[in-house]
């Protein structure tokens, strides 16, 4: 038996309407060790945040659709999720020039990154995130 005490394993929690990169995202970083939570824009997303405290947040932005942008701002507003480090994903670069110019929003521990993406751009930016550095790309 290992009498080591385990640290408790960053947990990453995204948010997207695409199960096929939810998968891949949960397959990714769960290889790197992390915890992942991933959940589609389900009315409740928003409380299961705040029950799982995630260490870090992925959420996506669509065109057309307005939950990734109402998520985003509740995440702003509610005191539970306002300074978790966020990393928001979009295959719309003018959605996501949007969200850099509205990123007070969003406090300082944000990040942008168009899909399709490189995956070691994403990973380098999710321990960046789990850092506690402060403001990010």
């Amino acid at each position: 038996m290992d009498d080591r005490q385990q640290t408790p394993r960053k947990h990453v929690f995204a948010v997207n309407s695409s199960p096929d990169f939810l998968l891949i995202i949960r397959e990714l970083l769960e290889g790197e060790g992390y915890a992942v939570t991933t959940n589609d824009f389900t009315p409740n997303v928003f409380t299961q945040i705040v029950m799982r405290q995630p260490d870090a947040l992925i959420v996506d932005i669509a065109p057309g659709e307005s939950t990734g942008w109402d998520l985003l701002r509740r995440l702003h507003t509610e005191a539970a999720t306002t300074n978790v480090p966020l990393l928001v994903t979009s295959t719309s670069s003018a959605l996501l020039e949007q969200a850099r110019e509205q990123a007070t929003w969003y406090g300082t521990k944000r990040s942008f990154l168009t899909k399709p993406m490189d995956l070691e751009d994403l990973l380098a930016i999710v321990r960046e995130m789990m850092s506690g550095d402060g403001v990010m790309g």
